[in-house]
C-alpha cells in the first residue's frame, strides 16, 4: 500500500533542508482532512496551511516536498 503524504513526510523529519524543517513542523499537527467530498491530497494541504496562515517560506517548503513526494508516487 501506498503511503500518505503525511506518512512520507514523517520519514523525513531528520534531512537538514527545507523539507526536513517541513516534516518536524508538520509532526506537531494531525494530519489535515478536508470537508470536500472531492479534495485530492494536494488540494486538502494547500487548504489546510492557508487556513493557518503559513509563511511563503513554509508554502514553498510544501511544495518541494510535494513535488519530492509526487516523483516517488510516479516510480510506484
Amino acid at each position: 500500500m501506498q503511503q500518505t503524504f503525511y506518512q512520507w513526510l514523517n520519514g523525513q523529519i531528520e534531512r537538514p533542508d527545507i523539507v526536513g524543517d517541513f516534516a518536524y513542523t508538520m509532526q506537531q499537527f494531525e494530519e489535515p482532512q478536508s470537508n470536500r467530498k472531492k479534495a485530492n491530497a494536494h488540494m486538502k494541504w494547500a487548504t489546510w496551511l492557508v487556513d493557518k496562515n503559513a509563511s511563503q517560506e513554509v508554502i514553498e517548503a510544501f511544495n518541494t516536498a510535494w513535488d519530492e513526494y509526487q516523483v516517488l508516487v510516479k516510480e510506484n
